[in-house]
């Protein structure tokens, strides 16, 4: 990422730091991380060239990629490219927008990319708030592409917490994602505590139970995911957080925990 060689779309709503492929590897390297999945950020648009520069250095055997594109500016000669170089899955943001999309409106836009994407049996990657998940549900199920929800389904917490544990079936939506992830072709990530925590790090104690609960009843569709650079929050120190995770989940099995740091991202990520 760089602001100056590849500047933002003029509407972003923030504006990144530069980052670079080699720093990328010194973070992933401190956390053991041997393959990287690339995402298209929301302030480059449908511009994937910094991105894909990024895949191309990165090479086959460490990288895949996630792209943006425009779903009625699109041709299967790109998809194909794309593909050919490891592109996996397309990136579908409704969480940071600058208007609230209809129900109707997100369920065609889901159709629509995933008919698109189906071929190449891409993943379609979502970025949409808890809350709005029961709006989608039934239509998730009958894509016929896998979906991974980003960020632990984006959940909303209480303003105001009794102590430090909380009870997700009681997120609105909650329900619903775990119904996906049981369905069978959805997946989760389990990332970017720092978006919705209300206590704060380094733990972020507040959502403990939500990701334990993700993990114990769907084990093989959780995903650990960095979310470098941490876009708003940079400079922070995820390490801490991605420790306590392994100790949190380590009671449900050794096979869980290789699951949902190694294994369920190479099935969902590096199938061919």
């Amino acid at each position: 990422m760089n602001d100056i060689t590849h500047p933002p779309l003029p509407n972003a709503l923030y504006k990144p730091g530069i980052h670079t492929i080699w720093s990328n590897v010194l973070f992933e390297t401190s956390l053991g991380c041997n393959h990287v999945i690339l995402v298209q950020p929301s302030f480059y648009g449908a511009d994937n060239t910094f991105m894909l520069n990024a895949l191309v250095g990165y090479g086959p055997e460490r990288a895949r990629a996630v792209v943006v594109f425009d779903a009625e500016n699109i041709t299967t000669q790109q998809l194909q490219e794309w593909d050919d170089i490891g592109v996996r899955g397309v990136r579908l943001n409704f969480a940071s927008t600058e208007r609230i999309l209809t129900k109707e409106e997100l369920r065609g836009m889901l159709v629509r990319y995933a008919e698109l994407v189906r071929p190449w049996d891409w993943v379609v990657q979502l970025y949409i708030n808890m809350e709005q998940i029961p709006s989608i549900e039934d239509v998730v199920m009958g894509l016929g592409v896998r979906v991974v929800f980003d960020h632990m389904g984006a959940p909303q917490l209480p303003e105001s917490l009794t102590g430090d544990l909380i009870n997700p079936y009681g997120i609105t939506g909650f329900g619903s994602l775990v119904r996906l992830l049981q369905q069978g072709n959805s997946y989760v990530k389990i990332s970017a505590p720092y978006r919705f925590s209300r206590t704060g790090g380094p733990l972020y104690r507040d959502l403990e139970t939500l990701i334990k609960e993700l993990v114990r009843v769907a084990p093989r569709r959780v995903v650990y995911a960095s979310d470098w650079p941490h876009t708003r929050f940079d400079g922070l120190d995820i390490v801490p957080w991605t420790r306590n995770l392994r100790e949190l989940v380590g009671g449900l099995g050794e096979g869980v925990v290789e699951g949902l740091f190694r294994d369920n991202a190479e099935g969902l990520w590096r199938s061919r």
